[in-house]
């Protein structure tokens, strides 16, 4: 992700330095991001009522069929909710700029939109606003109602927060873009 936006104050120097405000908000950004996750109910969290033991089954049979070198049944690990990271890449105080980047793995945006085995993006029920304190809708795969946003409107709020730093604080309103990109990739604005 990559936030850009060139307010200044009067001096020519932001009134927090802006290291400082894009690190605590990149921090509680993260923070967040588990919190949505959890209310969400994202693995390792219980999914629906019992999943734990169905996933369980679903482990050592897949631990049974890599023995004899086949492929078993999927089963959750937890690894995506234990991905997220993030880094403040460069913050250029005279120009304002700030570049930031959150990292988890590709397949999360998957579990964002709720999609999955059999199920595409437009089946899923999206008619409900995201709060983080609600969990979205009641799991029900079959029915359309899988869908559990959690990180996407998080790092938008991010976003939000540094362009509502600079227009609050220093009277500028603020520009900024996201981009989804894969690891490894440069991006040239």
């Amino acid at each position: 992700m990559a936030v850009t936006f060139t307010a200044k104050d009067d001096s020519g120097r932001a009134l927090y330095p802006l290291r400082y405000i894009s690190q605590l908000f990149l921090s509680q950004t993260l923070d967040d991001i588990q919190l949505n996750l959890e209310t969400q109910h994202v693995w390792p969290v219980e999914i629906y009522p019992n999943f734990h033991s169905i996933n369980e089954i679903r482990r050592q049979q897949a631990l049974r069929a890599a023995a004899r070198g086949k492929k078993g049944p999927w089963y959750s690990t937890g690894q995506g909710v234990k991905s997220f990271e993030g880094n403040i890449i460069r913050v250029d105080e005279e120009a304002g700029v700030v570049e930031m980047a959150v990292r988890y793995s590709d397949y999360m945006q998957y579990v964002d939109i709720g999609v999955g085995a059999g199920r595409k993006a437009d089946d899923v029920e999206r008619s409900r606003k995201v709060k983080y304190q609600n969990r979205y809708t009641t799991w029900n795969p079959s029915g359309g109602k899988s869908h559990r946003p959690a990180i996407l409107p998080t790092l938008r709020h991010l976003a939000t927060r540094l362009s509502d730093y600079t227009s609050d604080y220093l009277g500028t309103k603020a520009e900024y873009n996201i981009y989804e990109t894969f690891e490894g990739l440069t991006i040239y604005i």
